[in-house]
């Protein structure tokens, strides 16, 4: 049950969260989802010594995936949500695992938008092999962006009052 999680909170300094956005990706022409990723797989494997982490991976949708799909008259996003294997327990150096990462996302046709319909609306998913590869990870990640760039200029602005709970604690 929601109940039962737990939040784990940490806080980079100004210094820190600089360095990981405009300098740490230079080296492998990687994105701070690909750092992000590599960091999560080497902590759940320090942690717990598993070899591959399942993480559901969220996509809000907005980035040009499809060039032939013009969304720049569209309200909301196009949220996606789809399973990746991260490859934690091998022998590899930091920078062989960070590269890994990046290869493994960017083989992932359209960035995972097209996987829902896949596992609800091809005939493979009521298959036995469709529902092997249907599988729930119990971690989700979802790097949202620079929300600051985002507020900057645009008449929005956070709100100072409490959204409260978003979900309810006795849900699974």
């Amino acid at each position: 049950l929601n109940a039962d999680s737990e939040v784990l909170t940490v806080e980079w300094t100004e210094a820190e969260t600089q360095q990981l956005l405009k300098q740490a990706y230079r080296a492998y022409n990687t994105e701070v989802n690909d750092l992000l990723l590599t960091a999560l797989g080497l902590a759940v494997h320090n942690w717990t010594g598993a070899g591959q982490v399942l993480v559901n991976l969220e996509g809000h949708g907005r980035e040009a995936i499809l060039p032939e799909l013009d969304i720049t008259r569209t309200v909301g996003w196009f949220t996606s949500l789809y399973p990746v294997l991260l490859e934690t327990g091998k022998e590899m150096t930091l920078a062989q695992r960070i590269k890994e990462t990046k290869e493994g996302l960017r083989r992932i046709p359209h960035k995972g938008l097209t996987y829902g319909t896949w596992r609800y609306l091809s005939p493979a998913s009521g298959s036995d092999e469709g529902r092997a590869i249907a599988a729930e990870p119990e971690i989700s990640f979802n790097y949202l962006g620079q929300v600051d760039q985002d507020l900057q200029n645009s008449g929005i602005t956070l709100s100072s009052y409490s959204a409260g709970e978003t979900e309810d604690a006795d849900s699974r």
